[in-house]
């Protein structure tokens, strides 16, 4: 197993971070919102391609610019 790219895991966490702080104002309420974004999260922890890494950040950026939307 390779070591993940360290500029990668940051991004990660970065949004990971964005979208917690964005689900205080979800219209379902943060404890719907969490669970589930941690799931999400945890379903592609085992990602180690770049490419996949990549793919999974850009659809935290849809779903960020969706709840930004709400």
């Amino acid at each position: 197993m390779t070591t993940p790219n360290p500029a990668l895991r940051r991004e990660v966490i970065a949004i990971y971070k964005e979208l917690l702080n964005l689900g205080k104002a979800y219209p379902l309420g943060y404890d719907y919102f969490r669970p589930r974004l941690h799931k999400a999260f945890a379903s592609n922890a085992s990602l180690t391609d770049e490419k996949d890494i990549r793919k999974g950040i850009e659809r935290a950026e849809f779903v960020k610019k969706e709840i930004e939307a709400l």
